[in-house]
C-alpha cells in the first residue's frame, strides 16, 4: 500500500475487535492484521529467539492462570490473581533467582512492603531508589523556577543510573515501582533485563491512572476531553 492511500492504524476505534476471534481477517480496512500482514508474519519468528520463546510461553501461561471458575457460577470465569501474584508466578516459572526493583523515593513505603514479599518467595532482590547518587537537578539544566520548590537543593531522579546499577548487579528480571513519567521510559531504554511495571505513579489518583479515564465524562475530569487547539 503506497503512502498516499495508507490509512493510520487505529485499533482503539475498532468496533470489534475481531482479532480476538477466529474471524481475525474480517476487520476494517485499516486493520493491521491485514495491512501489516508482513509485520505480523515477520515478528512471529521473533518469538522463537533465545530468551524470548520461553518468556512469551510462560507469560501466556500466567495469563491463563489468572482466570478460574466463578464459585457461585461454575460455567463462568472470574479473575483470581493480583498483578503482584502474577509477577511472582512469572519469575518463578522462568527460574529467576535475582530480581531488581527500581522505585521512586515517594513510594519507598510501598517498596519496603514489596521487597520482603519477594524475598519470602525465594528471590534475592536488589532495590535502587530514584534519587541514588544525589545528583543536583542543575546538572541536567533545570532552572530554579523549574524546581518543585525554587531556591532549595533538589536531587534529580536518576533512572539511567538505576538501570545500570541493576545491569551490573546481574538482575534477571526488573520491577518498576512508581517512577515518574519519562523517567520510567529512560529506565526501560537502558535496562538490559526484561522489565515489568508493578505500580504506575499518579500523584493525584492514588497511583491508579486509569481512574482519570473512568472519570473523564464526569465534572471531575471532563477537562481531559477538551480539544487542545494550541497547535492549530
Amino acid at each position: 500500500m503506497d503512502e498516499e492511500t495508507r490509512r493510520i492504524i487505529e485499533c482503539a476505534k475498532c468496533p470489534g475487535p475481531v482479532c480476538n476471534s477466529a474471524a481475525f481477517m474480517k476487520g476494517p480496512e485499516n486493520c493491521p492484521t491485514q495491512v501489516e500482514a508482513d509485520v505480523i508474519e515477520e515478528t512471529k519468528h521473533w518469538y522463537e529467539e533465545p530468551g524470548v520463546a520461553e518468556f512469551a510461553r510462560q507469560a501466556s501461561i500466567v495469563e491463563g492462570e489468572a482466570y478460574g471458575p466463578t464459585p457461585w457460577a461454575p460455567d463462568t470465569m472470574s479473575t483470581v490473581t493480583t498483578r503482584l501474584e502474577e509477577i511472582i508466578k512469572l519469575a518463578k516459572k522462568m527460574g529467576y533467582k535475582k530480581l531488581g526493583v527500581a522505585f521512586c523515593i515517594g513510594l519507598r513505603n510501598e517498596a519496603g512492603i514489596l521487597i520482603p514479599i519477594l524475598e519470602n518467595n525465594g528471590f534475592e532482590v536488589v532495590s535502587v531508589c530514584c534519587k541514588t547518587g544525589g545528583v543536583p537537578k542543575e546538572d541536567i539544566g533545570i532552572k530554579e523556577e523549574e524546581k518543585i520548590r525554587s531556591g532549595r537543593y533538589e536531587t534529580m531522579c536518576n533512572p539511567i543510573a538505576q538501570a545500570e546499577i541493576l545491569n551490573r548487579e546481574g538482575t534477571e528480571f526488573n520491577i518498576l515501582v512508581g517512577l515518574c513519567v519519562g523517567h520510567d521510559a529512560l529506565f526501560l531504554k537502558y535496562a538490559r533485563a526484561l522489565t515489568t511495571v508493578f505500580i504506575v505513579k499518579d500523584r493525584v489518583l492514588a497511583h491508579n491512572p486509569a481512574a482519570a479515564l473512568y472519570l473523564s465524562s464526569t465534572v471531575y475530569y471532563r477537562r481531559l476531553l477538551a480539544k487542545d487547539n494550541s497547535a492549530d
